[in-house]
């Protein structure tokens, strides 16, 4: 799936967000969910191909964040943005959310002689203070198990707590997704993995360090009308995965 992002160096109870809804954290509401010195998050993305590049939703997810006055917020994160809207990042293509657990991975198969920083180096790099985690493409293409997967998610979330007991995290419900515009049984296997993360996330969710949803798969759209492959989404199908990201941030961030 594409080639990994450039790498710099970068300055320094759940609830859930469906595609049209904010998000809620135990007891209604999210509200402010950062610790009281926390004015500005720092906000990292991580994932794969579909943030890294070709997937450009980033920049309509920082379009709708600014045009509707949300503006104390920093991305960060290992890579330059690649699609022109100057969002840092740390997502790598081609990775899975098993590779993310170790400090650091190779790919092989996609980017050989290259090395990419996992979640545990990349949370003591950057610091940041809310982690939008979306991995799994990669698995379920890769026919790892919902249980294996989740297994990984659990180790990233506990990996970020580590450098930080108060980071918020959202998990993405990946995107509608079918391999060569054929392979059904991916599909199958991405939707049991995106049925079985509300409840995961709400097991592993606490008061300090809160694990949201964010719903990408809803209203998603594996064809063509909104993907180049049936897997990335081509600019119409970025459109909407960046409002649908920007659904689940908005009633955690806070606008001006």
């Amino acid at each position: 799936m594409g080639t990994g992002g450039s790498a710099t160096d970068a300055s320094a109870s759940g609830g859930s967000a469906s595609g049209g809804t904010g998000a809620s954290g135990s007891g209604g509401s999210s509200g402010w969910v950062f610790p009281p010195g926390v004015t500005r998050p720092r906000i990292m993305i991580v994932g794969d191909s579909i943030s890294a590049g070709p997937g450009c939703y980033k920049k309509y997810l920082l379009q709708n964040l600014t045009e509707n006055n949300y503006r104390d917020f920093e991305f960060v994160g290992q890579y330059t943005d690649d699609c022109g809207g100057g969002v840092r990042h740390s997502a790598v293509s081609c990775s899975t959310a098993q590779q993310y657990t170790a400090a650091t991975f190779t790919m092989p198969n996609c980017s050989q002689g290259m090395s990419f920083p996992g979640m545990s180096t990349l949370v003591t790099t950057h610091m940041p203070d809310l982690v939008m985690l979306q991995l799994g493409v990669n698995d379920v293409w890769s026919a790892r198990t919902v249980d294996a997967i989740l297994a990984d998610y659990a180790t990233l979330v506990r990996q970020a707590r580590a450098q930080n007991p108060n980071v918020v995290l959202v998990v993405a419900q990946i995107n509608k997704i079918r391999p060569n515009c054929t392979e059904s049984a991916v599909t199958d296997r991405a939707q049991a993995l995106v049925n079985a993360v509300p409840a995961w996330a709400q097991g592993l969710s606490t008061a300090q360090s809160p694990v949201f949803t964010a719903d990408l798969w809803t209203n998603s759209d594996w064809s063509k009308a909104e993907t180049n492959d049936c897997v990335h989404p081509n600019d119409v199908g970025a459109q909407r995965m960046g409002l649908n990201w920007y659904n689940a941030l908005k009633d955690i961030l806070r606008p001006e």
